[in-house]
């Protein structure tokens, strides 16, 4: 019964050995799944991060191309607008040449070709995205004209021009010079 004793005991070692290796291959598992998920969580954390920074970097590309478009309309209307204001007074010059013409030199030849050059030239400036607009009657608007004396009649509202004001596109490209009522 001893050697029975003693194969029992050698099994139940060898049992316990293979459960240990076993239980150390475990831990060495567990250790190393340990470490993957933390790699795995660096990693996660580093995606987040570069995730972040590719937001950050598509939104200021898209910031940077708005203001270059913005910077480019502005350079285009103050190009623009710097050769239509050189311009403005000649047709200013034409209106008050054609309203200033007496009534009996009007149907001279060239009184028509001052109204044809002067009509041509507004057709070229509203193609070129140059509007122009009266504002006999309105009532005043800081962002459109600029009031240069007031003479009686209804408060606020405009009796005169000196001169129309222009639009170059959605921008005011020069307000208007207007007589204004004081009230009285």
């Amino acid at each position: 019964m001893s050697q029975y004793h003693d194969k029992e005991e050698i099994e139940e070692e060898e049992l316990i050995n293979e459960a240990e290796q076993e239980a150390d291959v475990f831990e060495q598992q567990e250790d190393l799944i340990e470490e993957q998920e933390e790699e795995i969580e660096k990693d996660e954390g580093q995606i987040a991060k570069l995730k972040d920074t590719v937001i950050r970097v598509q939104a200021d590309l898209e910031n940077f191309k708005k203001r270059t478009e913005r910077d480019k309309a502005d350079m285009v209307f103050f190009l623009k607008s710097d050769i239509f204001k050189k311009i403005l007074p000649r047709v200013d010059d034409l209106e008050r040449i054609l309203k200033n013409t007496p009534e009996d030199m009007r149907t001279w030849a060239l009184y028509e070709g001052v109204v044809s050059l002067q009509k041509t030239l507004l057709k070229d400036l509203k193609g070129l995205g140059v509007s122009v607009f009266e504002s006999l009657g309105e009532e005043v608007n800081p962002d459109k004209h600029e009031v240069m004396t007031q003479i009686p009649g209804k408060e606020g509202i405009i009796l005169d021009e000196f001169e129309k004001w222009y639009m170059l596109g959605e921008r005011v490209l020069r307000v208007a010079k207007v007589v204004v009522g004081n009230g009285e």
